[in-house]
């Protein structure tokens, strides 16, 4: 297991290492107090050490592939692709585990680009402490996850000096405020209706070549078919077949590493090739027959 601390991650790496483990994420400064990083790793990993970002910075991460589990505060996190972490944690320490093929895009902010533009905390508070964590976990919406696709890509790509980074990565922070002020204040759903969601989202996911319908996911989940999307909005931050799409989207990213274009929509499912690489297009940012090429 490697030790190590965030002030030696994210920063420059050499060119040879960048983007080869999460020890080397693609990292760029894109502003004066805005920055991105690119993590990624094709086998497992586990990595442990303190958060000593100095000056203190504000972080948020969203899940691009595989699942990753997160130890900090005597607390165990676990995130899966689409979800979005908000944290500020100064000399915290720390214990990630990754999945194999996982990635992560991951912006930084400081406190005081923040006050420079007049952006209050996604929290509330007037000014930050030194010994005042925070630490939020939603869904990426629609808006956020476009926007980290976007910018993963540039930083894969050394393009990341302009506008267009720092628009993407503050429209990540802008998305992520704004649904960290709206999230409701302790979960209306009980323990009872929280289990249901989670059996209906593995019935959900459980192929991904025919989505059930929303009558069939409510009559297996217990739920009235109100309450089952407004629980998955709720619990997983998005509709059922959104959610279905994304992780849809995310498996064919898997089986293009092996297969066709024609072979990968078949399997998931799709008769029109047309209608597969818009959706693919649509999810990921690229037409599949490129990410094949590239990947």
């Amino acid at each position: 297991m490697h030790h190590v601390r965030s002030s030696h991650i994210h920063r420059q790496q050499p060119e040879h290492l960048a983007g080869q483990s999460l020890l080397h994420p693609l990292y760029s400064r894109l502003y004066n107090g805005l920055s991105a990083g690119f993590f990624s790793s094709a086998l497992p990993a586990t990595l442990q050490g303190e958060m000593d970002d100095c000056p203190a910075v504000l972080r948020c991460s969203i899940i691009l592939s595989g699942t990753c589990e997160i130890i900090f505060g005597g607390k165990t996190h676990q995130f899966h692709a689409r979800d979005v972490a908000t944290a500020y944690l100064p000399a915290t320490r720390f214990q990630i585990a990754t999945s194999a093929d996982f990635s992560c895009l991951e912006v930084h902010i400081t406190p005081e680009l923040l006050q420079d533009m007049h952006t209050p905390l996604p929290w509330g508070a007037a000014d930050l402490s030194p010994q005042t964590p925070f630490f939020s976990s939603l869904k990426a919406n629609a808006s956020v996850h476009k926007a980290a696709t976007g910018l993963c890509q540039s930083l894969r790509k050394n393009q990341t000096n302009g506008p267009l980074s720092c628009a993407a990565a503050l429209t990540i922070l802008g998305q992520s405020f704004e649904q960290i002020e709206a999230a409701p204040q302790g979960s209306p759903l009980s323990r009872h209706e929280k289990a249901c969601l989670h059996q209906a989202r593995s019935f959900l996911l459980s192929r991904m070549d025919k989505a059930p319908t929303i009558i069939e996911l409510a009559r297996y989940s217990g739920l009235n078919a109100t309450r089952l999307k407004m629980g998955f909005r709720i619990l997983f931050g998005c509709g059922p077949y959104s959610l279905f799409q994304a992780h849809r989207m995310e498996h064919a990213k898997t089986l293009l590493k092996t297969h066709s274009v024609t072979e990968t929509a078949m399997e998931l499912g799709y008769s029109n090739m047309s209608h597969f690489s818009a959706a693919f297009k649509r999810q990921i940012g690229k037409a599949p027959h490129l990410y094949r090429k590239e990947g």
